[in-house]
């Protein structure tokens, strides 16, 4: 109802119903015949055009007349139209008319009425051939709509496709000033106008055009380029869209239109036309699609959907090396030559970079790909970047900053497979590295100005380019990259990395520039304190205590300083070497000697140890007094090392608690008295930070006090520890318990090593030199048993004790005790450390519990002096009565001490607490943990006699069993560690980088490597495992039997820890760990074995080294496997075998336990230790293995026997012939595979398969059992004529009975079994025995043969055709015979398998392919007439 009514309301004089109905009946009748009589009526053809137009714009549409398909169905050619335009000139109207309907006609013809394309093209030619000059004119009218009804007309012709654009493109002249200027004709009521009809004019020839004529309008200057130059910004978004869409699809993307042609056409100022977009203003016609626009206005949603369209469309453009219109310069712009200069242009164009995001985003990644622009954009551009304090200046070194993080880390030029010249290299490497608007006077500049954001984007820069240098630098250094280079070599590198630092050294900040940046902040925060404490002296005290705190934007510059003050160390080493600057002002407001609430966040306190940790020591003046007016600032007279120990004891954050640590223990180091014992120092590091939170003070001066003491005069106590070391070792000697050349060096040496201490700083090759010895490990821990620390403390100890200071006496006698006793524990000879301690408590100290204290560690550590070293002491009146009782909850350390000290280690109740008390602990004290139960474990062995048979063994068991456990629960704690570290790393961490994870540091050390080192290279477990076995015990007093019963159960106990340590080793890589222990296993199963086969009626037992063994066989050396391997199959079988195998061989057999470790060795190291190149060794072992295999009778062995002969199959030569029977008879399938490889390779074993096969029982055994025997037939069937000159000829032809009668069963199972189930090999070896078979026999299969070769799935066995006619070749004419006979059944194949396959069966041609070639041959060696002849 709604149509009518509007269609009334359409009417001219707005009648009723009467003249609307009629109208309605008109329309609905309206047709193509009613069009082309209306045409020629007297009143005019403009209501029939009207009319036709009218209904033309509504189709197609169901349930309506299509008045143009009736009209050019009667009408092909359009006569009635083009006469109206051959006659005289029509009013304008009429024309309007005339076009549109031109327009409705071939807007069909080009889409869904394709079938009348004909009817089409013929408008086209007469359009283009005989009414030019009306369509000129009418185009550059004075009327708008006359030039739009014009451009749609042509619009629609060229969409007829290629070769009417071809003919518009010809035939019109599109480089026309007056064409261009009906682009800028709009209509401001925004609908259809001149402009949108000329945009979809110019894009009709992309669209309908072919290549040829899309490069050619691409070439016309301004036919499409005048569309963006004409005020873009204004046009709708659907209007831009489908402009950027078509020239994306159609010229972008468009593989024909080269990139020259593509340059050619996105000119530099048609790229800023489009760029323009960025700033669009027009029309928003289409509703953005995505729901987060619904928060913002129709207006801003529009710009941003244009933005993103421009934006896309630019990056596809400029950045798309393949669709793009960007070049590769290989030179990176060093060569001089003008690529990429569009480009160039452009990106000097955009202006509003630095403030805009998505143009920012643009430049960005133009000049990641073109890094060759790189230098000129920055010569040329003119963004400012002369520091000002404005938000212009930051905003330009922001996107310097983009520009240069988008950059590869690694420079291209290295990538170059041409050598490039090291000063041309270093210059294209700079391109990408500092930008060209950064030198030295920027930087300083930068700096110098009193704003905070300025030096903090400065910073940030030259962050940016140190981080970029360095990845460069190590890229560089890295030996492997240029192992395998053939450009460049790693020393050429090293040179390249010497200019490179030279070259950032000159273009850099000066340090003092950077430094000064530092001192200004504390300069400032001084005179703040200054004026603060003026206002607050006449108010409250608390007032006066507030001091100075940063805000987070200082916080955050100081980091990003000190960030960069260790980059240039890294980067540029040079620099910071040549600066005269103590670092350790630095410190100055980090480290408060206040404690943690007068210290600064701790994301500076991280920086500044990494800057700490990151320079060489002697840029610190760690342990001088802090002196100048300024002292007051960082605690008086303290010097820098006692703010560090506050920090460590006061620090929160477990990450700044480590690296102070590992800076305190740097800074020790470096001076050279704790070279070979800082690790000493963790232990004194670590009870410092234990120690109750009231005697922290007081502890940290004393620590400061006797390390000040040392460092400046360590000669004293040096010669101190000299002294008592070589002491320990007279002593030794003259009790007798060990050989001093075993457990010490000569005590000349120690005096020489002792006295040069000093030169130790610079390292100890020259010491090496000097005193005529390696100073490996070992040598250092008797040598260095504990620093000179252990002196000083004690000394100053004694001193403090008989002073006044008593309340701090009993605070620093607690805590030395505690140390002391940590590194009595850590001592691998602590006789040398006792027998210090015994000389400095030559005295009674006036506290009471001083006294307890001392007398209590003064008897424990007594346990290991000598009685006639031992003296008395005025503690020991003082001391308590017993031995110190440890709480309940006390730790393992403590819990094993009081235990030992008390010898109650043997109570199981006691052991149960030390086991549970394993898990407690953490990985850090593991180590620790460890030495003190070797200490314990050492000195059980020492004092076996007198601990006796009943608590000896038990102790070693557990002391053993607990060294065990300790590595077992570290491995379990490091691999816990690992995975919380790959968590944290996926996670990031806001507040450290990536390289200190906070809680896990410890994931990444080698504590557990440490532990197992500590324990695995201990001398106790080295010389008393297996010694009793290897002949080779160490010096003991003991008797005969207590030292067969601790050398039986060390053994064992070792054994256990082994298995238990030796996966970890392999996992880590240090298998080198177990040589000893391997070597020992080595020589002590082979001295068993040596005995065994002089001595050949020994009783069998059970060995402990072969228990170890089989225990740790996987993890040892395959020459020592090897070694053991043979010695076992060289022994005679008796040994082999238990006595009851060998007495009764009627019964199976049972293997003795060295036929079990035979056995072992072999099937489970055979494909990584016993596999070797050397082909002597492996002649050797088939050679045994083979004369063994019969008697072992073991299926492993068979397999590894098999795998070893397909390795080297050469070898079947030297396996033992017996060997083949065994496998005859054996009958697994191993045993047949190895029996094929024995016949494949071995004329020997050839013939005793032949001689096998002439026994009695043998043919009805193989014709019983021809399945498993058919892959081994089939192999002799293959080489029996190899070497036949070397086997007797009537061997040879007693197999024939045998073959004939297994070829009877092969070919009965032949006629039987259905073809695709035929098995190749049963089809080989029928064919192989035809020779064997007897005439009449060959018969039968001559008759069934031809039957089953003409079935499509039986071309397989075409081969026993092939067959018979080679045992036919002596009989002339019967191969004739069977040879028609074969061409007939090749023929029926053919025939059946061309009328049945599908064509896209592959395997099937290839068959035919071949049955083809079969049909060739014979129909050569087949006579013509006789083809077709019946054979009978």
């Amino acid at each position: 109802m709604g149509v009518p009514k509007r269609k009334a309301s359409e009417s001219p004089g707005g009648a009723a119903s009467p003249a609307g109905t009629s109208k309605r009946t008109r329309a609905e009748e309206f047709t193509g015949v009613r069009f082309k009589t209306q045409l020629k009526d007297a009143q005019g053809p403009g209501p029939a055009l009207e009319a036709f137009v009218s209904a033309a714009k509504q189709l197609p549409q169901e349930d309506m007349c299509d008045v143009v398909e009736g009209y050019i169905k009667i009408s092909m050619e359009c006569a009635e139209i083009f006469q109206l335009l051959s006659g005289e000139k029509r009013p304008e109207s009429e024309v309007l008319l005339i076009f549109q309907a031109f327009e409705a006609i071939l807007l069909r013809t080009a889409s869904d009425l394709t079938h009348f394309h004909v009817v089409g093209t013929n408008i086209v030619k007469k359009l283009l051939n005989n009414h030019m000059k009306l369509l000129c004119e009418s185009l550059y009218a004075s009327g708008y709509r006359m030039a739009r009804a014009c451009l749609d007309l042509m619009t629609a012709v060229v969409t007829q496709g290629p070769e009417a654009a071809r003919d518009v493109c010809s035939c019109f002249d599109l480089n026309k000033k007056a064409l261009y200027a009906l682009v800028t004709k709009r209509d401001s009521k925004g609908v259809h106008d001149v402009r949108l009809a000329y945009i979809q004019f110019a894009l009709s020839f992309l669209i309908a055009g072919d290549d040829n004529t899309i490069g050619q309008v691409l070439e016309i200057k301004e036919f499409i380029p005048c569309i963006f130059s004409s005020g873009i910004k204004e046009d709708k978004i659907s209007t831009i869209n489908i402009l950027l869409s078509t020239l994306k699809t159609k010229v972008i993307h468009n593989k024909n239109i080269t990139k020259t042609q593509k340059v050619r056409f996105f000119t530099g100022q048609l790229l800023n036309h489009i760029a323009a977009l960025y700033n669009w203003n027009g029309v928003s016609d289409i509703v953005p699609e995505n729901p987060e626009s619904t928060e913002m206005s129709a207006e801003e949603a529009g710009k941003a959907m244009v933005r993103d369209l421009v934006h896309n469309f630019l990056i596809d453009l400029c950045c798309s090396r393949k669709h793009g219109i960007s070049f590769y310069d290989a030179s990176l712009g060093t060569s001089g030559r003008g690529g990429n200069l569009t480009l160039l242009h452009f990106l000097l164009s955009l202006k509003t970079a630095a403030g805009d995001e998505l143009v920012a985003s643009l430049v960005v990644s133009i000049l990641k790909v073109c890094p060759d622009l790189l230098t000129k954009y920055f010569r040329e551009v003119t963004f400012s970047f002369l520091p000002r304090v404005k938000s212009t200046w930051l905003n330009n070194v922001k996107l310097l900053n983009k520009i240069y993080e988008a950059q590869p880390e690694i420079s291209p030029a290295f990538w170059t497979r041409e050598f490039i010249p090291l000063p041309r290299l270093l210059a294209m490497v700079m391109v990408t590295t500092v930008p060209l608007v950064c030198n030295k006077i920027m930087f300083t500049q930068a700096l110098n100005l009193d704003s905070i954001p300025v030096k903090q984007s400065a910073l940030s820069l030259i962050s940016i380019i140190l981080k970029r240098a360095l990845k460069t630098v190590d890229h560089c250094l890295d030996k492997e990259i240029w192992q395998d280079s053939d450009v460049y070599t790693a020393e050429m590198m090293e040179e390249f990395v010497q200019l490179f630092r030279e070259a950032l050294s000159k273009i850099l900040p000066d340090l003092n520039t950077v430094i000064w940046v530092w001192q200004s902040f504390k300069k400032q925060e001084i005179k703040e304190n200054h004026e603060k404490g003026k206002k607050s002296s006449s108010k409250t005290p608390a007032a006066s205590k507030a001091v100075h705190r940063d805000d987070a934007e200082t916080i955050l510059l100081k980091s990003v300083l000190l960030q960069v003050i260790c980059l240039y160390q890294q980067v540029v080493p040079h620099v910071v070497t040549q600066y005269n600057f103590d670092f350790s002002k630095l410190l100055k407001g980090i480290i408060s000697e206040q404690g943690p609430a007068e210290e600064a966040p701790p994301i500076l306190q991280h920086h500044m140890l990494k800057v700490a940790l990151e320079l060489p020591a002697n840029k610190f003046l760690w342990l001088k007094a802090q002196e100048g007016p300024e002292a007051e600032i960082v605690g008086g007279e303290r010097s820098v090392f006692y703010l560090l120990m506050k920090m460590f004891v006061n620090s929160s954050h477990l990450q700044l608690k480590l690296s102070t640590q590992r800076l305190i223990m740097k800074i020790l180091r470096d001076t050279g008295v704790f070279e070979h014992t800082w690790r000493e120092l963790e232990l004194w590091l670590e009870r410092l930070d234990s120690t109750a939170e009231k005697h922290k003070e007081t502890v940290i001066q004393f620590l400061e006090r006797i390390l000040l003491t040392l460092v400046v005069n360590p000669y004293s106590y040096t010669d101190k520890a000299s002294e008592f070391v070589q002491e320990a070792s007279t002593l030794q000697g003259a009790v007798g318990k060990q050989d001093a050349d075993d457990v010490s060096i000569p005590i000349s040496h120690i005096d020489d090593v002792l006295d040069m201490v000093d030169v130790l700083v610079e390292g100890s090759e020259g010491l090496d030199e000097d005193i005529g010895f390696l100073l490996n490990e070992d040598m250092i821990l008797l040598t260095f048993p504990f620093s000179a620390l252990v002196p000083a403390a004690l000394e100053a100890r004694n001193k403090l004790l008989l002073g006044t200071e008593c309340e701090a006496g009993e605070s620093i006698v607690a805590y030395m005790t505690a140390v002391l006793t940590d590194i009595l524990h850590t001592q691998r000879d602590p006789l040398a450390l006792c027998l210090l301690l015994q000389s400095y408590d030559k005295f009674e100290p006036a506290s009471l519990l001083c006294c307890q204290q001392l007398a209590q560690f003064h008897r424990y550590y007594s346990l290991w002096i000598p009685e006639q070293a031992q003296e008395a002491l005025p503690l020991q009146v003082s001391g308590t009565s017993g031995p110190y009782t440890p709480p309940s909850s006390a730790c393992f350390s403590t819990l094993l001490q009081t235990a030992y000290e008390s010898q109650t280690l043997g109570d199981k109740n006691v052991q149960a607490k030390l086991l549970a008390a394993v898990p407690c602990l953490p990985l850090q004290h593991m180590l620790r943990s460890a030495k003190q139960v070797l200490l314990y474990l050492k000195s059980t062995v020492e004092n076996f006699s007198q601990l006796g048979k009943s608590v000896g063994p038990t102790l070693l068991q557990f002391l053993l069993g607990l060294l065990k456990h300790l590595v077992i629960h570290s491995e379990q704690l490091d691999t816990q560690n690992q995975q919380k570290l790959e968590a944290a790393r996926a996670e990031s961490d806001l507040f450290l980088d990536m390289e200190s994870v906070a809680s896990l540091e410890l994931a990444t050390d080698k504590t557990v490597e440490e532990l197992l080192v500590a324990i695995l290279k201990h001398p106790t477990l080295e010389t008393w495992f297996l010694a009793l076995e290897q002949k080779a015990l160490p010096p003991h007093t003991l008797s005969p039997v207590l030292v067969k019963l601790l050398a039986a159960q060390f053994s064992a106990g070792v054994l256990q820890l082994l298995v238990a340590s030796s996966p970890i080793l392999h996992k880590l890589g240090q298998l080198g760990l177990l040589a000893k222990y391997s070597e020992a296993i080595t020589q002590s199963v082979l001295r068993e074995l040596r005995t065994r086969t002089v001595n050949s009626a020994m009783t069998p037992k059970t060995l402990p080294q072969l228990e170890a063994l089989r225990e740790l066989h996987p993890y040892m050396e395959g020459v020592q496997i090897r070694e053991v391997t043979l010695a076992l199959l060289g022994l005679p079988e008796a040994h082999l075998l238990t006595q009851q195998g060998t007495q009764c061989p009627g019964k199976e057999r049972q293997l003795s336990s060295l036929g079990k470790t035979l056995v072992q060795l072999l099937t489970s190291s055979h494909q990584n230790r016993l596999q070797s190149s050397e082909l002597l060794w492996c002649a050797e072992y088939v050679r045994g293995l083979g004369a063994l295999l019969p008697t072992l009778a073991e299926q492993e062995l068979d397999t590894v026997f098999l795998q070893t002969l397909q390795k080297d199959p050469v070898l079947a030569p030297v396996v033992p012939a017996d060997l083949l029977e065994y496998c005859l008879v054996r009958r697994t399938k191993a045993a047949l595979d190895i029996a094929s490889l024995l016949l494949q390779y071995s004329s020997t074993h050839l013939l005793k398969f032949e001689l096998w096969c002439g026994q009695p029982g043998v043919g009805p055994s193989l014709q019983e059992h021809l399945d498993d025997f058919f892959p081994l037939i089939h192999v002799y069937l293959q080489h029996r004529m190899q070497g036949s000159f070397m086997r007797p000829t009537e061997v040879s032809s007693a197999v024939t009975p045998v073959l004939r009668a297994l070829w009877r069963q092969v070919r009965d199972r032949f006629f039987h079994i259905a073809g695709p189930s035929k098995h190749a090999l049963h089809l080989e070896a029928l064919a192989q025995l035809i020779p064997f078979a007897r005439t009449k026999d060959l018969r039968v299969l001559m008759d069934h043969l031809p039957n089953l070769l003409r079935t499509l799935s039986n071309h397989k066995s075409w081969i026993v055709a092939d067959s018979v006619s080679a045992a036919l070749a002596e009989s002339a004419e019967e191969l004739a015979s069977w040879r028609k006979t074969l061409l007939r059944s090749c023929i029926q194949w053919l025939a059946v398998s061309f009328s049945g396959r599908e064509p896209e069966n592959e395997n099937t041609q290839e068959q035919e392919k071949t049955m083809l070639l079969r049909l060739s041959e014979l129909l050569v060696s087949v006579p013509g007439p006789h083809l077709f002849e019946d054979p009978a």
